[in-house]
């Protein structure tokens, strides 16, 4: 028989989750001049991205508002680490492309994310991250749905 979970249990849980993955972002990633957030973004680009690629592709990849990413760039443009390079074909596109900054410090920060990904992750098996990888997209798919209902109705 299957324990019935409240739900608030499960939201309290993935909230709890956010949080300490968060912290563990800062204690582990955070640099003088940058959050873990900031760090772990640059990471983000360093393994998808060594060549650049656009904001509009970011957004859909990673999942969040052009808005927010924009401001995230911004940040880690006026740090040095990020930089624009104009597409010829078309001046309205921009392409975020990692600096000589970024590249000359990338390995020690893609060093310093396997260590903490391996800490987090190391305790689950193979069949277990695949089914926690499964139920985070299911749960980020189901939010995507109540949230287009949302946009519909306002």
């Amino acid at each position: 028989m299957i324990k019935e979970i409240p739900e608030e249990e499960l939201i309290f849980l993935l909230k709890k989750i956010s949080i300490d993955l968060e912290v563990r972002l800062e204690k582990e990633l955070r640099k003088r001049d940058m959050s873990g957030t900031q760090v772990y973004f640059l990471v983000y680009i360093l393994r998808h991205h060594p060549k650049g690629t656009y904001i509009t592709e970011l957004c859909r990849e990673i999942g969040i508002s052009k808005a927010t990413l924009s401001a995230l760039v911004k940040k880690l443009r006026e740090k040095g680490y990020l930089c624009f390079r104009e597409n010829p074909e078309d001046i309205r596109k921009k392409k975020v492309v990692p600096t000589k900054k970024l590249t000359a410090e990338g390995s020690e920060l893609l060093r310093q994310a396997e260590q903490m990904e391996s800490g987090i992750c190391g305790m689950l098996n193979g069949k277990e991250k695949q089914r926690l990888c499964e139920l985070e997209h299911k749960i980020l798919k189901g939010l995507s749905k109540i949230e287009d209902r949302q946009e519909v109705t306002v």
